[in-house]
């Protein structure tokens, strides 16, 4: 992380951060946000780069540095982790600690719905060049990444300085996100999304202070009636009838089958015409993205209370 001095009359931590192709100015009490003025030569570099395909940049080949020759030779595979231009110096006047930077940048990534970081190499595989790419939201007026920050921070104050709530929240993000990548195959989709849900109930039980035990096949729907959402047909759970989800996660992660077959050898729902018609995964994304938004403190919103079996774009207001 690239923190960033402040001079001795200002309390807080700084750090620059990106890559987000848009100008973004603010000021408040408790935080600002500045666009550095290389903006335009990022947004320049990223898009005219021979690994941007389709609104998506790749991490290239790995070079290998001969020390003999002094010559670089691309290799045959990807370098998996990359680095992206910075666009932005967040500051946060009320917190001397570091970490508190990173939690905001991960919640503003979610909100923006597409990966930030503080760090030099934060982005794997790759990464969309577009705002919106990876959330099926919008932040809608008069909210704002104001709001977006202000919500980051609520969270960060409500949480006991020893928690491990942040770094969860980020977690789920994280796997969130890489759930998106274009390349990836159904069964991985499927692990980073199981392991999104699984970081959602994680973060919701420990809100109480007591260990819950419950199976896998009650945990989204006892999630969803925690925020009193519709359960979707594929967590609905009874003793007699487990959820289907949580049977194929029980046999992809104890069993290494998928649908029947060894992993990469099937897509979701198993090797036959419509085999799954109600797109299992994409509500999964949409499902994870609705827990996100409750967890981090709007769980009433209109957005968090819609069903997750459509492809539709929705508004988020969050000053509901």
């Amino acid at each position: 992380m690239e923190e960033q001095p402040l001079d001795s009359q200002t309390r807080g931590v700084s750090a620059e951060f990106g890559y987000y192709p848009k100008p973004c100015d603010i000021d408040s009490d408790r935080f600002s946000v500045r666009t550095l003025a290389t903006l335009q030569e990022s947004i320049a570099a990223v898009t005219e780069d021979p690994c941007t395909v389709k609104d998506w940049i790749y991490s290239g080949a790995q070079g290998h540095l001969d020390v003999f020759s002094g010559k670089t030779r691309l290799m045959p595979y990807a370098a998996r982790v990359f680095g992206l231009p910075k666009t932005h110096v967040l500051t946060l006047q009320q917190s001397t600690n570091p970490l508190d930077l990173e939690f905001i940048v991960w919640c503003l990534a979610f909100f923006l719905g597409m990966p930030l970081t503080t760090t030099e190499a934060g982005f794997l595989d790759a990464a969309p060049t577009k705002p919106g790419k990876l959330v099926d939201f919008v932040l809608t007026r008069p909210c704002d990444e104001s709001d977006a920050i202000g919500l980051a921070l609520d969270f960060l104050n409500a949480e006991p300085a020893d928690s491990r709530a942040p770094k969860r929240v980020a977690a789920v993000i994280h796997a969130l996100f890489l759930s998106h990548y274009p390349q990836s195959l159904p069964f991985e989709r499927f692990q980073y999304l199981y392991m999104a849900l699984d970081g959602c109930f994680q973060l919701i039980s420990a809100k109480g202070g007591v260990k819950l035990s419950r199976s896998h096949g009650e945990r989204i729907q006892w999630m969803c009636a925690a925020f009193d959402m519709p359960v979707p047909d594929w967590a609905r759970h009874a003793t007699a009838a487990p959820s289907s989800l949580s049977v194929v996660r029980n046999n992809a992660f104890h069993e290494g089958l998928f649908f029947g077959e060894p992993l990469g050898f099937s897509i979701y729902g198993g090797n036959q015409p419509a085999a799954d018609p109600g797109n299992t995964p994409l509500q999964m994304q949409a499902l994870v993205s609705r827990l996100l938004v409750a967890i981090l403190g709007k769980p009433k919103t209109s957005y968090v209370k819609s069903p997750v079996n459509t492809r539709q774009r929705h508004g988020l207001n969050l000053r509901e």
